[in-house]
């Protein structure tokens, strides 16, 4: 049996386990539970998994549905008490974004919704029905995901374009009838804020902008670096202050490595510094397995500087890049050679491959020429653009002022929440028209 075929065997085992779960729970009417076991079983690709995952939906469709609330107690509950308090209401005004406002019945709006939590989560705070009426959805989910609700359950009334992170994401969101777009949400950078400064001498070997979480490796980064790196060494370490252990925990690690005197941290530091510091360093590592597309990846790109990610990574678009923009590593001493080989490239011509490909002017062309091949193509009018929209944490509009364009959408927005507590209109207009960090 070859290395590929003992995979897919493993899996097929897997989907077993996952398919006794489930039925455990049907039975128990714990249907929140039955899809998480439903959405882990599609996203196995196994012998048996597309098969299996498609029957354990067909059971779930009139259990747990958006149409049909009560039913989805278990996840509902979730949902409220996730966003019924301050934070959880600043967080849910923060990631939905107009980007095109309603012209007419044949020229819908767009919307805008980040991250899966909020995704996962519409239906049981927003009237979908009225909201599709009048809007075409455009989702960016937090990662690649096996708990995507919404592949499954949100009424397909207008069209949802999903921003897929992978090619398996790609023809799962296919198959459920959605528009995948080339894009991720590392693509809208703001290429105000980075971009390539020869001003800036090169001074670190490589720099890591991630909070200091377990899918991060650190372990790994620092053990590859004590056990394999020859020379001298120099390096920059990024994070914030909000997510994560502190910066106690970084420097306990670095002295367990004996790193101590070989890094430099900076904690919760603004755009503009990172981007000195992405200019200052021959390569940005990401040494996490599994995430979302890396932000602060695409942000070096921009500014010049090359990206060392693991060849296997789920989440960083690796089919998208090639050399000189990624150099990918299987084993740590590849990732110390990756790191060393970076010295190679110029600023100039990284920074040049990287423009044609992403930042925020260059993602919403490619947004926007997809959603209007497809309205065209539904019969319906296209004649305003949508609005550009740039990376930060949360959602932003490229240009500030676009905000006093949408403000009858918010306002329709705050009109179908089905707890008004939960979204106010005049809230997020405020919100995007200050700029505010959150």
């Amino acid at each position: 049996m070859t290395n590929p075929q003992l995979i897919k065997f493993k899996r097929d085992l897997i989907t077993v386990y996952f398919t006794l779960h489930f039925v455990k729970n049907y039975f128990r009417k714990n249907y929140a539970t039955c899809f998480g076991f439903a959405a882990n079983t599609e996203h196995l690709e196994s012998h048996i998994s597309g098969i299996v995952s498609r029957i354990l939906y067909r059971n779930l469709k009139n259990k747990y549905t958006p149409e049909d609330c009560s039913l989805a107690e278990p996840f509902r509950k979730d949902v409220i008490k996730r966003f019924n308090n301050e934070s959880g209401k600043k967080f849910l005004r923060a990631n939905i974004l107009c980007i095109k406002p309603w012209i007419s019945v044949k020229e819908k709006g767009i919307i805008m919704v980040k991250y899966t939590e909020i995704i996962n989560a519409l239906p049981f705070l927003f009237d979908m029905d009225k909201l599709q009426e009048k809007y075409h959805l455009v989702i960016e989910p937090s990662a690649e995901s096996p708990y995507q609700m919404y592949s499954a359950f949100l009424p397909l009334k207008s069209e949802i374009f999903v921003q897929s992170l992978s090619i398996r994401e790609k023809n799962i969101h296919i198959a459920h009838g959605f528009k995948p777009v080339p894009l991720t949400a590392g693509d809208w950078v703001n290429i105000e804020n980075f971009y390539p400064d020869e001003s800036i001498e090169k001074k670190y070997d490589f720099c890591i902008i991630s909070n200091f979480i377990p899918v991060k490796r650190y372990p790994f980064l620092l053990a590859a670096l004590s056990k394999y790196w020859i020379g001298d060494l120099r390096f920059a370490i990024a994070a914030s202050s909000h997510v994560g252990y502190k910066r106690e925990w970084m420097e306990a690690l670095l002295k367990k490595y004996g790193l101590f005197d070989k890094a430099d941290i900076f904690i919760e530091i603004k755009q503009t510094q990172i981007n000195e510091i992405l200019n200052a360093s021959y390569c940005h590592v990401l040494a996490s397995r599994r995430e979302g597309a890396n932000k602060a990846n695409f942000e070096s790109m921009m500014a010049g500087t090359p990206v060392v990610v693991v060849k296997d990574h789920i989440g960083f678009p690796n089919w998208k890049f090639t050399s000189p923009l990624v150099t990918n590593y299987t084993t740590p001493q590849d990732l110390v050679s990756a790191i060393k080989k970076s010295r190679a490239t110029t600023r100039t011509e990284v920074a040049k491959a990287a423009s044609e490909m992403i930042g925020y002017k260059h993602a919403s062309n490619t947004l926007n020429k997809e959603i209007k091949k497809v309205s065209l193509a539904r019969g319906d009018e296209w004649t305003v653009d949508i609005l550009p929209k740039i990376n930060r944490v949360h959602l932003f509009y490229g240009n500030q002022e676009d905000t006093h364009k949408c403000i009858k959408d918010y306002q329709f927005i705050e009109s179908i929440v089905y707890e008004k507590s939960y979204y106010q209109a005049a809230l997020a207009i405020e919100r995007f028209s200050k700029n505010e960090s959150i």
